[in-house]
C-alpha cells in the first residue's frame, strides 16, 4: 500500500496528536504493544485506514518488534479491513475489503485460538458476515434485474442467520471466560483491564446478535409471519439486555433497538418517548448512540405524519452531526433522505411559487449528496430527484459563466442524478478550463469523472481515449490504475456491442491495454484485474497456457485470489478437454491437466468456505459446478454427487445464473451416474430456474448433455450401457412431458425430437400431437415471430413419428400439408422426409423400388449445386444406391457409388466414406 504523503502526515498528527504523543517511541524496535495498539485504534476512528494498513505493514516487516505484537497483526489488520468496509461507499471495493478481512481473521483464531484476542476475533468474523449481508441487501437495492434481487435478499437472508451463529458462538466463548474471572478484583490487580474487556466484547456479542436478527426480519415482506417472528425474537434480546445492563452502554444501545422494534410495530408513542430519553442523555461518550437514535426519531416523526417537525429535527441534526464521516454514514445519508422526503410532503398545489422553489432548492440539495453513495435510500431519492430536477441539454451560454470548480460539482450532481449527458458537458468544459501546470491533479480528476460519464454514456471509445491517456501519461496518478480500468471495459463492451466495427481491433487494442495495466500496476488489484481479462480471452482464443499463466500470476493476497484460481481450474480443465479431443496422442497430457483442474479447483472451494463465501455465493456456486463437472467428466459422478447434493440441498433461493450452472452440472453427474428419477427433479429445477431466460437455448444445452453421455458410451462401444442409458432417456423423456405445467413449446419439441433420436415413435407421436393442439388454442402462439414455420416444422417432424411406426398413410397425408407450404417446400428436410418414407413403404412392399431411387437421384442432383456440398448430398446417393440394388440392378448401384466417390475422395467425412466402403463391400 503506498505510505502517506506529507499533507497525509499532518492530518493524521492533527487527528491523533494525542496518542503520537503518548507513544513517543511508535514504529521503534521493542515499543510497548499496548501503545501501538492504541494508535491503531485511534487512526481507525478517524478514518486513517490506509494508514493504519501501512502502519501494520511497518510493523509485519521489522525484525525487532516483539512477537507478541507481531502475533496479533493479523486480527488488526482484519479489524481494520471490516472498519473500512463499513464505511466504505463503492460496493465492489467493500466486498474485496470483506474478502480480505476474512482471510486475516480466520488465520489469526486458526494459529492462535488461545491468544486472550481470538475471542474477539471470533465477534469480528461474525460483524464480517453481518457486513456481507448489508452489502447483499445495498446490491439487490440498486439491481433492476428482479431475479437478481431475489437473489441478493435470499443471501444477505443467509449471510445474517450466519452472522447470528458466528456471534452466538463469540457471546458464548465470551461468556464462558468471563465465568472464570472473580467478580470483584481490586483497582490494582492486572486482570480488571482483561475482565473489563472480555465483559465488554460480551456484551457487545449479545448486542450484535440481537441487531442482526432485526435485521433478518427486514429480508422478509413487510407483515409477513416470518418478519414479525423474527422482529419479535430481536425485541425479546433487546429487552433483556436493556433491562440487565441499563446502565451499560450496551443496555443503552438495546434500548434504541427496542424502541426501533416498537416503531416497525407500529406502536409509535412508545418508540418516540423511549427515542426523546435517550436523546435528554447528556453524557457526551453517547455521541455517537445520540447520533442514531436522533435519526430513528426523524423517521418516527415522518411515520406519524409530523413532517414539519420531522424536517426541522433532520435540519438539527445536520448542524449537530457535521462532520464529513457523519454526513457520509447511513445516518446522514438517511437524515438528508427524511428532509428531503419530509419537505416534499408539505408541498400541495396551494403552496405559493416563491415557498415552492425555495423547498425544491432544498430537496434538490439534499438529494444530490444521497444519490453519491450506496445505500438503502438512493433509488427513492433518485425517483423524488427527478421530479424536481428533470434532465435538461445544458447550454454554451451556461457553461461559459462557470468556473473550473463550479463546473466540477455541476458533473459530479449530474453523476448521482444518473444524467450523464449533462455530466459530459461540464467536465468538458472543466478540462478546458483547468490550470494543465499547478491544478494538474484536479484537471486529472475532472478527466477521469469524464471518462466515466462516456462509458456510462455508451460512448466507449471515447472513454477508451481519455482513460488510457490517463493511465499511460500519469501512470504514478492515483486515479490512472482505475482510469486504465474503464478503458478496458469500454474496449469489451465496444467489442460486445458494436458488431458492425472492427471487432478483431478492438481486441487487441483491449490486450496492449490489459498487458500495460498487469505490468504497471503489478501489486495493485488494477494489475489483478487486468490479468483476469487477460486470461478471459486468452482462453477464449483456446490460447490455454498463456490463459493458465495470467491466472497463476493473481498475487496471493488479492481479494479476486479465489476467483482467479477457480478460473485457474478452468482453464486447466479446458485445456484437458482440447488435448483429450486429439486421441490417444494427447490422453496423458489430458489425465495431468485434468488432475490438476481438479486439485485447483478442491483447494479453492475450500478456501472460499474458510472465508465464510455465502452457500447461494455466484462464485461459490461456478466453483463448485466447475469442480462437479469435472469430476463427472473424469468418471467419478460419484464423488460429483456427494460434493453438489448437500451445497443444492443448502439453496433457499432456485433462481439465477449460478443457480442453473450448479443445477447443470448435479444432472450431468446424476446421468452418469444412471440416477433417472433425480434427474427428472433436476430437469425440472433447471426449468424454473431458467425464468425469464432463452428457454430453447436452455433446452438445447441440456439435450446436449445428455446426448454427449450417449454419444461417450457409443465411442466406448459398451453397447449394454448404451441401451441402458438409451432406455433411461426415453423413460426421463416421457416423464418430463407428462408433466402438464410449465411446459412451452421449445420444451415439448425437444422432447418430441430427442424420443425421435432414440426411435421412439409411438411416444413422440402424442407428444407432437399435444405441441400442434396447443399451439393452434393458443391464439397468442400466432402472433409469435416464426410461428408458421415452428408448426410446418412440428409437422414434418409428426410425418417422422408416424414412418417410424408405418403409419404410413398417415405420414404421407401430414408430409403433403408440408410440401404444399409454397416456402417449405423449397426445403431440403422435407424432400429428405420423403425419401425416407418411400424406403419405408418400400421396404413393406407398397412402393417401388425404382420410385424410390428415382427420388433421392433428382434429390442428389439438386443438392449437388451447393457448394460445398452438404453430408446430405453423399446420403442422397447413398440411398439411391441402395434402392438400385434392391431392385437387382447391383452393377448401377455399384457404378452409382464408385462414380461419387471419384469425384469427392472425402465424401464429406470419414464416417460417410466407411458408410459407402461397407455398402460396396455387399455389393461384390
Amino acid at each position: 500500500m503506498p505510505r502517506p504523503g506529507l499533507k497525509q502526515v499532518g492530518r493524521i498528527i492533527v487527528a491523533v496528536g494525542v496518542v503520537v504523543l503518548a507513544g513517543a517511541e511508535v514504529g521503534r524496535a521493542g515499543e510497548d504493544p499496548r501503545i501501538a495498539e492504541k494508535f491503531l485504534q485511534a487512526l481507525r476512528d478517524h478514518g486513517l485506514f490506509d494508514v493504519a494498513l501501512d502502519y501494520i505493514d511497518q510493523l509485519r516487516a521489522d525484525p525487532e518488534i516483539p512477537a507478541e505484537m507481531k502475533s496479533v497483526l493479523d486480527y488488526h489488520e482484519g479489524k481494520t479491513l471490516i472498519d473500512e468496509a463499513a464505511k466504505s461507499g463503492d460496493l465492489v471495493r467493500r466486498r474485496e475489503l470483506l474478502d480480505q478481512a476474512s482471510r486475516h481473521l480466520e488465520q489469526f483464531v486458526k494459529e492462535h485460538p488461545d491468544n486472550p484476542l481470538s475471542r474477539e476475533a471470533l465477534v469480528e468474523i461474525a460483524r464480517r458476515i453481518f457486513e456481507r449481508g448489508h452489502l447483499a441487501m445495498l446490491v439487490g437495492e440498486e439491481s433492476q434485474d428482479p431475479a437478481q434481487k431475489t437473489a441478493k435478499i435470499e443471501e444477505a437472508r443467509v449471510s445474517f442467520q450466519q452472522a447470528h451463529e458466528a456471534y452466538n458462538k463469540a457471546a458464548e466463548h465470551l461468556a464462558a471466560e468471563n465465568k472464570t474471572i472473580p467478580g470483584f478484583l481490586p483497582k490494582d490487580d492486572p486482570r480488571l483491564a482483561h475482565r473489563d474487556k472480555v465483559f465488554a466484547s460480551m456484551l457487545d456479542a449479545m448486542l450484535r446478535r440481537a441487531v442482526t436478527d432485526y435485521e433478518l426480519a427486514q429480508t422478509y415482506p413487510a407483515a409477513s409471519k416470518e418478519r414479525i417472528d423474527k422482529l419479535n425474537e430481536a425485541l425479546k434480546q433487546f429487552e433483556t439486555l436493556y433491562n440487565d445492563f441499563r446502565t451499560q452502554f450496551a443496555g443503552l444501545t438495546a434500548q434504541m433497538w427496542q424502541a426501533k422494534c416498537y416503531e416497525e410495530q407500529g406502536k409509535l408513542g412508545e418508540a418516540i418517548g423511549i427515542y426523546q430519553a435517550l436523546l435528554r442523555q447528556p453524557d457526551p461518550r453517547l455521541r455517537t448512540l445520540k447520533r442514531n437514535v436522533h435519526y430513528f426519531y426523524i423517521v418516527a416523526l415522518a411515520k406519524r405524519k409530523q413532517f414539519a417537525l420531522a424536517a426541522d429535527e433532520a435540519v438539527a441534526w445536520l448542524q449537530t452531526y457535521s462532520q464529513r464521516d457523519e454526513l457520509r454514514s447511513r445516518e446522514g445519508l438517511g437524515v438528508l433522505f427524511e428532509l428531503a422526503k419530509n419537505i416534499d410532503a408539505q408541498l400541495t398545489p396551494e403552496t405559493p411559487a416563491n415557498e415552492r422553489q425555495q423547498a425544491s432548492k432544498k430537496i434538490v440539495d439534499a438529494l444530490v449528496q444521497v444519490v453519491r453513495y450506496a445505500s438503502p435510500f438512493k433509488k427513492e431519492s433518485l425517483e423524488i430527484l427527478k421530479r424536481y430536477k428533470p434532465n435538461a441539454a445544458v447550454q454554451a451560454q451556461e457553461l461559459s459563466r462557470l468556473t473550473f470548480d463550479d463546473a466540477v460539482v455541476q458533473g459530479e450532481e449530474a453523476i448521482a442524478s444518473l444524467d450523464f449527458g449533462r455530466a459530459i458537458a461540464y467536465f468538458k468544459a472543466a478540462v478546458k478550463k483547468g490550470d494543465m501546470v499547478r491544478g494538474i491533479d484536479k484537471v486529472n480528476l475532472a478527466r477521469y469523472n469524464l471518462a466515466f460519464a462516456y462509458y456510462m454514456n455508451k460512448q466507449y471509445y471515447e472513454a477508451d481515449v481519455l482513460a488510457e491517456h490517463l493511465s499511460r501519461r500519469y501512470p504514478q496518478g492515483g486515479l490512472s490504475p482505475k482510469a486504465s480500468a474503464i478503458g478496458m471495459q469500454s474496449l469489451i463492451d465496444a467489442y460486445n456491442e458494436n458488431k458492425e466495427r472492427d471487432r478483431v481491433a478492438d481486441l487487441e487494442r483491449f490486450i496492449d491495454l490489459a498487458k500495460y495495466a498487469a505490468k504497471t500496476w503489478a501489486d495493485r488489484e488494477e494489475g489483478d484485474d487486468a490479468r483476469l481479462n487477460l486470461g478471459q480471452v486468452y482462453l477464449g482464443r483456446g490460447q490455454y497456457d498463456e490463459a493458465i499463466a495470467e491466472y497463476a500470476a493473481v498475487r496471493e493476497r488479492s481479494p479476486k485470489r479465489n476467483e482467479a484460481q477457480s478460473r485457474l481450474g478452468a482453464a486447466h480443465w479446458a485445456k484437458s478437454r482440447a488435448l483429450d479431443r486429439r486421441g490417444d496422442a494427447g490422453k496423458a497430457a489430458a489425465a495431468s491437466e485434468a488432475a490438476i483442474a481438479i486439485d485447483v479447483l478442491q483447494k479453492t472451494l475450500e478456501a472460499r468456505k474458510s472465508g465464510g463465501a455465502a452457500v447461494g455465493d455466484v462464485g461459490f456456486l461456478s466453483n463448485a459446478a466447475d469442480l462437479g463437472v469435472a469430476l463427472t467428466e473424469t468418471d467419478k459422478p460419484d464423488a460429483a454427487l456427494a460434493l453438489l447434493a448437500p451445497i443444492v440441498q443448502q439453496q433457499a433461493t432456485k433462481a439465477g445464473v449460478g443457480y442453473a450452472r450448479l443445477m447443470e452440472a448435479y444432472l450431468l453427474a446424476q446421468i452418469h451416474a444412471g440416477q433417472v428419477e433425480p434427474a427428472i427433479v433436476s430437469m425440472k429445477a433447471i426449468e424454473q430456474a431458467g425464468a425469464g431466460t432463452n428457454r430453447a437455448q436452455l433446452y438445447y444445452k441440456l439435450g446436449r448433455l445428455l446426448e454427449r453421455e450417449l454419444d461417450r458410451l457409443r465411442e466406448k462401444k459398451d453397447l449394454k450401457a448404451l441401451a441402458a442409458t438409451q432406455n433411461s432417456f426415453r423413460t426421463f423423456l416421457k416423464a418430463l412431458t407428462e408433466n402438464k405445467t410449465g411446459q412451452t413449446y421449445e420444451s415439448l419439441q425437444w422432447a418430441a425430437e430427442s424420443l425421435l433420436s432414440l426411435d421412439a415413435g409411438a411416444e413422440a407421436e402424442v407428444v407432437l400431437k399435444r405441441v400442434l393442439d396447443e399451439a393452434l388454442l393458443n391464439p397468442e402462439f400466432a402472433k409469435q415471430e416464426g410461428s408458421s414455420e415452428k408448426l410446418l416444422r412440428t409437422r414434418l417432424r409428426l410425418a417422422t413419428a408416424l414412418r417410424l411406426q408405418q403409419k404410413f398413410d398417415e405420414s404421407e397425408t401430414t408430409l403433403e400439408g408440408v410440401l404444399s407450404d409454397p416456402v417449405y417446400k423449397r426445403y431440403i428436410e422435407p424432400q429428405v422426409e420423403q425419401g425416407m418414407l418411400l424406403d419405408a413403404q418400400a421396404e413393406a412392399g407398397k412402393a417401388n423400388w425404382n420410385a424410390v431411387a428415382a427420388h433421392w437421384q433428382s434429390l442428389a442432383q439438386k443438392l449437388g449445386r451447393l457448394k460445398p456440398r452438404p453430408a446430405s448430398y453423399f446420403d442422397a446417393w447413398y440411398h439411391a444406391a441402395h434402392a438400385l440394388s434392391k431392385e437387382k440392378q447391383t452393377a448401377k448401384a455399384r457404378q452409382t457409388l464408385i462414380g461419387v466417390m471419384r469425384l469427392n475422395p472425402g465424401l464429406g467425412g470419414p464416417e460417410m466414406k466407411v458408410k459407402y466402403e461397407q455398402f460396396l463391400e455387399t455389393l461384390k
